[in-house]
Formats: C-alpha cells, structure tokens, sequence
C-alpha cells in the first residue's frame, strides 16, 4: 500500500512542472518539506499556497489533506542559492 508521504510526491510530481520534493513523515503521520519546481517562479508564497491546496483538494481526500504539515515552496534558483561567505 502507497504511503501518504509516496502519493503526495507522486501527485506533486505530476500535477507541477519540473517538481522535485524532499519530504518527509514525522512520528505523528504528518507529512512535510519542501516542494521545489520553476512553475513557482514569479509567483507569490501566497500563490504558490493555494497552487498547492488546488492540487491537494483535486487528488486527497479530506483525512488525508489533515495530515499535511508545512510544505514550502521554492523555485530551482531558489533551492540552489548558496550565501556568499563574508
């Protein structure tokens, strides 16, 4: 049987372009992480939320929507930024 964590990679991965995740379940059964994919470029946080509840309300039913922790959202460039050492 898929795990909540392995479906919603999955339906992430499908349902956004370019997506990669790096998420993980707590000890609760929550899921969280990071969801990175260049359709966030350009977009608000704000924006990026509520892509992301469009597709959790299309493809989870209401339980397991409740066991969604937090997921932040990042571009590539994003994910890849490393600070310059002072």
């Amino acid at each position: 049987m898929e795990t909540l964590q392995k479906k919603i990679e999955r339906i992430l991965i499908s349902s956004l372009k370019g997506c990669q995740t790096d998420l993980e379940t707590l000890p609760n059964g929550h899921v969280c992480g990071d969801v990175i994919s260049p359709e966030f470029d350009g977009m608000s946080y704000e924006n990026r939320y509520h892509r992301l509840r469009q597709i959790q309300d299309e493809n989870l039913n209401e339980e397991e929507r409740a066991n969604i922790g937090t997921l932040l959202t990042y571009t590539p460039q994003e994910w890849s930024y490393v600070p310059e050492k002072s």
